[in-house]
């Protein structure tokens, strides 16, 4: 009826004898003992009364139904409802030999052969954007943008911009959340909170 392991019956005597005095214990478990004699007592005349309920109203169809509702398996069910015959199974093996050799499979036609590439005289009948691109000859000066983020350069790069500025220009604002107590420092013997140089606590 009860269904509890051996570690929890042992954690059950330990909050007992610490709970319980020990010249009460014997009572307590008396007590327990007794009372689980009569649940088991009253659930055994529960069963019994059921039981003669079921000859009497004859529902022993009914039981048999019950009984098969515990051990009903609604995986092997469905199973049976789809796939009566397997055949869905036996397609989806991998192990199962088949049946089809690989002469039997359609063969692939060759992939066409590549189109040669425009030569610089046909570039003018080429279409702008399906032209090569080709690199410059001339070795052009490069010009360096100028970084539009340098103030935020030492923020941590997962923050967007305007986010880091943001929290560079609070940060004068900052101050420890009050839940926190002041840092304290030892002066002549005696312990003494240190106020920051803003709030001049």
């Amino acid at each position: 009826m009860f269904d509890f392991s051996f570690s929890e019956i042992a954690l059950f005597v330990v909050v007992a004898m610490v709970f319980i005095r020990p010249k009460d214990l014997p009572v307590a478990i008396r007590t327990l003992s007794n009372g689980l004699k009569a649940m088991r007592r009253m659930a055994s005349e529960f069963q019994s009364h059921v039981d003669e309920m079921v000859r009497e109203a004859d529902l022993s169809e009914a039981r048999d139904q019950f009984r098969d509702l515990k051990s009903f398996n609604l995986r092997d069910r469905v199973t049976k409802a789809i796939d009566g015959d397997n055949s869905i199974r036996r397609s989806l093996e991998l192990d199962a030999p088949t049946k089809a050799s690989a002469a039997a499979l359609p063969k692939v036609p060759p992939a066409p052969p590549l189109p040669p590439p425009p030569s610089l005289t046909d570039l003018e009948t080429v279409p702008y954007n399906a032209r090569p691109q080709f690199e410059p000859a001339v070795d052009l000066p490069v010009q360096e943008e100028p970084d539009v983020n340098e103030d935020v350069a030492g923020a941590p790069s997962i923050l967007p911009p305007s986010t880091a500025r943001r929290l560079q220009h609070e940060r004068s604002r900052w101050r420890a959340p009050d839940i926190l107590p002041p840092v304290r420092a030892i002066h002549a013997g005696r312990r003494i909170p240190i106020a920051s140089g803003k709030d001049g606590e």
